[in-house]
C-alpha cells in the first residue's frame, strides 16, 4: 500500500473529499473502505485483504484499478494557468479549412503576439506552419515559412536547454556525492552548452534556465565567500530580473512552478557570504512555502539544497529551533525515492545531523545506519567515508567502543586502498581513537580539544570532511568521559 498510502495522506481535506466522491460516490463499497482506511492509518496488505474479505488476486486487481483511477483524477487537477492559450493552439490547424481566410489570418496573428510574449516556441511552430499554408499563393508565404523554420530550430534549442537543465541537476547531485574532477567537468560542459544556446537566441526562458544553472554553480561549487561577495550586485540584478519575468508571465506553468527557486538561491547565496540578516529573511520566506514545494516532485533537488543551507545557518547562529522548525512538515510531505541518490542521501543525512545537534546521538547513529543499509555508498567514496565517520562519532559519544572501532578499522582499510589524500579523515580517525583510549580525564579533554582544533585548521583541502560537524565543549567531554549516561 506504499504508493497509495503516500498519495492519500498528502491530499488536503478538500482534495480528498472530491476524490472520494469521484471514486465511490461515498457509497460504502470496497474502494471507499480502502480510501477511508488508508487515509486514517497505515494498514498492511494482509490486514486490508481481511478487512475487505477478498483473496490476494482480487485485492491486487482492486488496488491496481484504484491507483490508476486516482492517477487519472489527480493528473487533471495539476494546475496549468496557461491552458486557455494552449487550447487555442490546438484549434489552429482548423483555421486552414475555415470559410473566411482573412478572419483566420487575423486570429492567428493575434495568437502569435501572445505566444511570442510567453516564449512558447513549440506552439509558434504550429501557428507559423498554418500561416504559411494560408499564404501559399501570396508573397508572404516565404516570410511565414522562414519563421516556421526559425522557430523549429528555436524550439529544439529551448528543448535542449531544458534537458540540459535537468541533466545539470542530476550531475550536480552526483558531484556533491563524489567530489570527482570528472563530474565537475561534466557540469562545466553542461553550463557551456546552455551558454552557447543562449547566445543564439534572445529569450527570457533561456535567460532563466541559464542563470539558475550559473547561480547554483557559483554557490555550490565556486563557493569561496570572498569571490561570491564581490559578485553581490550581479547576483542581485539577475535574481531581480528573474522575479520580474515570473511576475510578468504569471500564467506560464514552468515559471509558476520554479519561481520559488530564486528565494532558495538568495538564501544559499547570503548564507555563503555571511550576510545573516538577509539570509534569515529568505530562510523564513522559503519556509512559508515549504508545504507546497515538498509536494512537487520536481522541487526535491531544490528543497534538499535549502536543507543543506539550513545546516550552514545553524553552524553560523546556533539556533536549534530554526534548524528543526519545519522538519515534521518536510518528513510528512517530501517524497524521495532511493534511486534519487543525492536527494535521498542528503535528506537522511540532514535529519541525522539535526538529531546530533539535539544531542540525540542514538537517533543520529540509527539514521545514518538506516541510510547505509538502504543505499550502497561504495560508488561515492567521499560520502561513504564521511557517513561512516559520522556514525563512528555517535558511537564514540555513546560509549559504544566496539561499534566505533569496528567502523574505524573498516575506514583504515578503505583509505589504505587509495593512492593518496584523505589527510583530514586520518586526523579524525586519530581523534576518535584517542577519545576511546583510557587516560586521565582532564588530560584527555585537553588532548582531544587540541586535536579538534588541529583538524579544523587542516580540514580545508579538496578532501575536507564533516564540515557540518561542530564539537563544542559539552560534546568533547561526553566523548572523553569513560562514564556514559
Amino acid at each position: 500500500m506504499d504508493v497509495l498510502n503516500k498519495t492519500i495522506k498528502k491530499l488536503s481535506e478538500e482534495e480528498y473529499q472530491a476524490l472520494i466522491m469521484q471514486v465511490s460516490g461515498k457509497k460504502k463499497n470496497k474502494p471507499f473502505v480502502v480510501l477511508e482506511t488508508t487515509r486514517t492509518r497505515d494498514v498492511a496488505d494482509s490486514e486490508m485483504m481481511e478487512l475487505l474479505q477478498v483473496n490476494a488476486s482480487t485485492y491486487y486487481t482492486l488496488k491496481s484499478r484504484l491507483n490508476s483511477k486516482i492517477a487519472a483524477i489527480l493528473s487533471k487537477n495539476v494546475q496549468n494557468p496557461i491552458s486557455s492559450l494552449i487550447d487555442e493552439v490546438t484549434r489552429v490547424p482548423a483555421n486552414l479549412y475555415g470559410s473566411n481566410k482573412d478572419f483566420s489570418i487575423r486570429a492567428l496573428k493575434e495568437l502569435e503576439k501572445q505566444l511570442i510574449e510567453y516564449d512558447l516556441s513549440s506552439e509558434l511552430i504550429i501557428v507559423y506552419k498554418t500561416l504559411s499554408q494560408l499564404h501559399l499563393y501570396s508573397e508572404d508565404y516565404e516570410h511565414y515559412d522562414n519563421l516556421y523554420k526559425k522557430h523549429v530550430a528555436f524550439s529544439l534549442a529551448v528543448s535542449k536547454a531544458e534537458s540540459l537543465f535537468y541533466k545539470f541537476i542530476l550531475k550536480t547531485g552526483k558531484y556533491l556525492l563524489t567530489r570527482s574532477a570528472t563530474d565537475h567537468n561534466d557540469i562545466l560542459t553542461i553550463q557551456r552548452e546552455i551558454s552557447n544556446i543562449c547566445e543564439l537566441y534572445d529569450s527570457h526562458r533561456l535567460f532563466v534556465i541559464y542563470n539558475i544553472v550559473r547561480l547554483y554553480h557559483m554557490c555550490i561549487i565556486e563557493n569561496s565567500p570572498e569571490g561570491l561577495k564581490s559578485r553581490e550586485l550581479e547576483v542581485e540584478n539577475v535574481l531581480q530580473e528573474m522575479n520580474r519575468i515570473f511576475q510578468k508571465y504569471h500564467l506560464d506553468t514552468f515559471y509558476q512552478n520554479i519561481k520559488f527557486i530564486s528565494d532558495f538561491i538568495y538564501f544559499e547565496y547570503y548564507q555563503r557570504t555571511g550576510n545573516q540578516v538577509r539570509a534569515d529573511y529568505y530562510h523564513d520566506k522559503s519556509i512559508s512555502s515549504m508545504d507546497e514545494l515538498c509536494g512537487k516532485h520536481f522541487m526535491s533537488f531544490h528543497v534538499i539544497r535549502f536543507l543543506e543551507s539550513k545546516i550552514e545557518k545553524y553552524l553560523a547562529d546556533g539556533n536549534i529551533d530554526k534548524l528543526v522548525e519545519p522538519n515534521e512538515r518536510i518528513l510528512k510531505n517530501l517524497d524521495i525515492d532511493t534511486n534519487e541518490e543525492y536527494q535521498y542521501v542528503t535528506f537522511k543525512k540532514y535529519f541525522a545531523i539535526c538529531k546530533f545537534y539535539q544531542r540525540d546521538y542514538s537517533g543520529a547513529a540509527r539514521a545514518i545506519n538506516d541510510l547505509r543499509n538502504k543505499i550502497s555508498l561504495k560508488q561515492y567514496l567521499v560520502t561513504d567515508i564521511e557517513s561512516k565517520l559520522f556514525q563512528a562519532l555517535q558511537y564514540c559519544i555513546l560509549g559504544e567502543d566496539g561499534l566505533c572501532m569496528q567502523i574505524l578499522s573498516s575506514l583504515k582499510r578503505q583509505i589504505r586502498e587509495q593512492d593518496a589524500g584523505f589527510e583530514s579523515t586520518k586526523l579524525f580517525i586519530k581523534l576518535l581513537k584517542a577519545a576511546l583510549k583510557p587516560a586521565d580525564y582532564r588530560k584527555k579533554v585537553k588532548k582531544i580539544t587540541e586535536m579538534w582544533n588541529e583538524f579544523q585548521k587542516q580540514n580545508h583541502q579538496n578532501d575536507h570532511i564533516l564540515k557540518y560537524v561542530k564539537l563544542d565543549e559539552v560534546t568533547i567531554r561526553k566523548m572523553t568521559n569513560p562514564i556514559k549516561e
